[in-house]
């Protein structure tokens, strides 16, 4: 690969480009030799595809809070038409 290929590669890819800044060797290894950046591309996209259940786990934490403060608002907007509906 040529440098305006990497160049290309990352523009494409920013996902990648936060990767590869993760690492000082990574950066180095590119640097050193612009065709080992599809190589390491490779490596990347293989990981990506694991799944990270910390993430997951947080996302998850997040829609359950969302979720239970909206029901808590449905349960309240209830309250309040049962008590409109009497008056």
């Amino acid at each position: 690969m040529k440098k305006k290929d990497v160049k290309k590669l990352l523009k494409e890819n920013p996902e990648f480009e936060s990767w590869l800044k993760k690492d000082d060797s990574r950066i180095s290894a590119i640097k050193a030799n612009p065709s080992s950046a599809r190589e390491l591309y490779q490596r990347w996209n293989t990981s990506k595809k694991t799944f990270d259940f910390r993430t997951i786990t947080e996302k998850t934490a997040r829609a359950r809070d969302m979720l239970g403060n909206v029901q808590s608002i449905m349960e309240l907007v209830n309250e309040y038409a049962k008590k409109e509906g009497r008056s």
